[in-house]
């Protein structure tokens, strides 16, 4: 009989992905040594002794993550420099694992061993628990560090990953809470990733700013702030009750989606350039002078967690003009502050109509401020 073939599958990503090790085996490895690359300084300096790591966690099966480290890549050439000139060893690993992470922040990483890991870049996709996840679809969280491990001479760790860097004092904490943890507190655009790594911005806060603030200088590492003390989301302690018979009309004004909760409405206000954001109406009593147990009108909308990289700048840059609604920081489930807009009128002889035009511009400012930050809706 003649020998009979048949045509194997080829999911097209794999198709397209270059030859490398494949897991097949606890013992095997899950990523391409090649794609690890030691760069060693080129002048001495305040980085001799020392490395800093860029380890990217993008998947290798899949197209889109290709895409994404290409970009990434091709932004860091400049830090790669400033970096080497100042006496830094630099390793560049397209295809970082779980295990690349652990033995980086306790300097014993492939090319870079006996040296102090000053500083660690990694990005990949982030877990909203606050994982981080890895070329070969592990992931790593606070919980697989050991503190003990670190080596006391980190000194900043920025987590190029969504979600996570809400998770920044559980990260600093597992990283023996010397390091400083930057990172993105919820999902970004990769444009807004991209720009990160550009050069020349002003009121933001990049890569390049936190390695000549933090490895390029021997400035002691603050110690870990506190968020303690920070009110939690009015909201919280809201009650739609008295607003029952006025919602219908508010949302109405904005040509707004509402829905009920127990303690809150939440109206999703339509904005220019299809975008929308939530702002949730509640009635609360008023606390401060002269508004003590006054009934008002509170809204509050979410923009998003707190970190070190939002500027001063971009918190107060605002309306040019007067108008309703306020930038606060309120307490946040993770130990990092939420950023929120708010605004706050006595229900007592406001009209629907101005209830409205306080809601509306609590919305814009929220996601203002948000599309600055983050790039998304």
């Amino acid at each position: 009989m003649p020998e009979q073939t048949s045509e194997v599958f080829l999911p097209a990503d794999w198709a397209d992905a270059g030859p490398g090790p494949k897991h097949w085996s606890t013992d095997a490895r899950s990523d391409d040594p090649a794609a690890r690359v030691v760069h060693p300084p080129t002048e001495p300096g305040l980085g001799t002794g020392k490395s800093f790591l860029f380890l990217f966690g993008f998947k290798t099966a899949s197209g889109q993550d290709r895409s994404m480290l290409a970009q990434e890549l091709a932004q860091i050439d400049d830090d790669i420099e400033v970096l080497r000139a100042a006496g830094y060893t630099v390793v560049v690993d397209q295809q970082a694992t779980r295990k690349d992470l652990l033995e980086a922040v306790t300097g014993d990483g492939s090319g870079v061993e006996g040296l102090v890991p000053a500083g660690i870049y990694w990005s990949s996709h982030g877990g909203e628990d606050g994982s981080l996840e890895c070329c070969d679809g592990a992931s790593v969280c606070p919980d697989d560090v050991d503190p003990a491990t670190v080596s006391p001479g980190l000194r900043l760790v920025i987590l190029g990953a969504c979600y996570v860097g809400a998770y920044a004092p559980a990260w600093r904490t597992a990283l023996g809470g010397h390091p400083l943890v930057a990172g993105w507190g919820r999902p970004v655009t990769l444009e807004r990733a991209v720009d990160f790594l550009e050069t020349g911005r002003e009121s933001d806060v990049g890569l390049d700013d936190l390695i000549e603030r933090w490895l390029l200088t021997d400035t002691p590492i603050p110690a870990a702030t506190s968020a303690t003390g920070l009110i939690p989301a009015t909201a919280t302690g809201g009650r739609p009750g008295p607003l029952k018979k006025r919602i219908g009309a508010i949302a109405g004004h904005l040509g707004a989606e509402w829905a009920k909760h127990d303690n809150r409405y939440d109206v999703t206000v339509p904005l220019p350039g299809d975008r929308t954001h939530v702002v949730q109406l509640f009635a609360v009593d008023g606390t401060e002078p002269f508004t003590e147990g006054l009934r008002l009108c509170g809204m509050e909308a979410v923009v998003g967690p707190m970190s070190m990289l939002i500027t001063p700048e971009q918190l107060l840059a605002g309306p040019t003009g007067p108008g309703y609604g306020r930038i606060s920081l309120v307490s946040g489930d993770t130990g990092v502050p939420q950023i929120v807009a708010q605004s706050f009128t006595p229900l007592a002889g406001t009209s629907n109509q101005q209830l409205a035009a306080h809601c509306y511009q609590v919305a814009l400012r929220a996601d203002t401020l948000e599309h600055r930050i983050f790039g998304v809706d």
